[in-house]
């Protein structure tokens, strides 16, 4: 397996991918540990998210207080809806510079050519690797939700943990794509890395402040957070039309950075 691409990238994240799987492994354990006390004091805690600025419930995935008092939202609000849709949207665009623009950026994407292997088959190689470990993160992640949700009676569906899950990937994968996709139309590693969050950070603030902003609302539905959220996956179950919506824009990502890499000159 080391000899190929997909393999070699797989090896050299292993330190970091157990370090993504302990910290959101961490966060769900602690967020789901802490529920059965907000499920106890609910009025005081709804007291408290009803003092809070309206905005602020949207950055937590949610559109009103009622729907943090349950548990797939309450759990929305810290994992799947904010701090774990970002952490692994990380991860991803992490690896999508490294892809191309990081290897150009050391200067060892024209050692790496010289093999008998062609550009479009390090793009491929390289994204199954990302769709690899994002996959092995938000299966842990489902996981401790899974062997968590009986000790603490959260009633989750088996079925919509792992259908959330599933969009939460896909939602990173997004991200990931994209800045593969710059990557490869630019092979500049800071450039990548810039473009890339930025978009991250701008996408998840009109997600959030479409709720006080109501120019926003159109530019809101054109962003990843908000079709993982809209659909609320966790609480009712898969969405086929927000599913369908980040395949295509993830293939259509794909398609762009392997077009830009095999028609770009290698910087050596």
């Amino acid at each position: 397996m080391l000899h190929s691409v997909y393999g070699e990238t797989i090896w050299s994240r292993r330190n970091s991918l157990a370090l993504y799987v302990i910290g959101l492994g961490l966060l769900v354990g602690i967020t789901v540990g802490v529920y059965p006390s907000v499920r106890q004091d609910s009025e005081a805690f709804a007291q408290l998210l009803e003092s809070m600025p309206r905005g602020m419930l949207s950055f937590l995935g949610a559109s009103d207080v009622s729907e943090l008092l349950s548990p797939s939202g309450f759990i929305n609000s810290r994992v799947n809806g904010s701090v774990g849709a970002v952490v692994l949207a990380i991860l991803a665009i992490s690896m999508g510079t490294a892809a191309i623009a990081g290897e150009e950026d050391r200067r060892t994407m024209d050692l790496l050519l010289s093999t008998p292997i062609s550009r479009r088959r390090v793009v491929l190689e390289r994204f199954a690797a990302m769709v690899t470990l994002v996959g092995v993160t938000a299966a842990a992640v489902a996981l401790v939700m899974i062997v968590a949700n009986p000790m603490v009676d959260l009633e989750l569906s088996v079925a919509n943990i792992v259908a959330s899950n599933f969009e939460l990937a896909l939602l990173a994968l997004v991200f990931g794509s994209f800045a593969l996709a710059v990557g490869g139309l630019t092979g500049t590693r800071g450039l990548t890395i810039g473009i890339a969050a930025g978009v991250t950070v701008a996408t998840f603030f009109i997600n959030g402040l479409a709720q006080l902003v109501d120019w926003l609302e159109g530019p809101q539905k054109l962003t990843p957070f908000y079709w993982l959220q809209r659909s609320d996956p966790l609480g009712t179950g898969l969405s086929i039309e927000d599913t369908l919506i980040m395949v295509v824009v993830i293939a259509a990502f794909l398609a762009i950075a392997v077009w830009g890499f095999e028609r770009r000159d290698i910087s050596v």
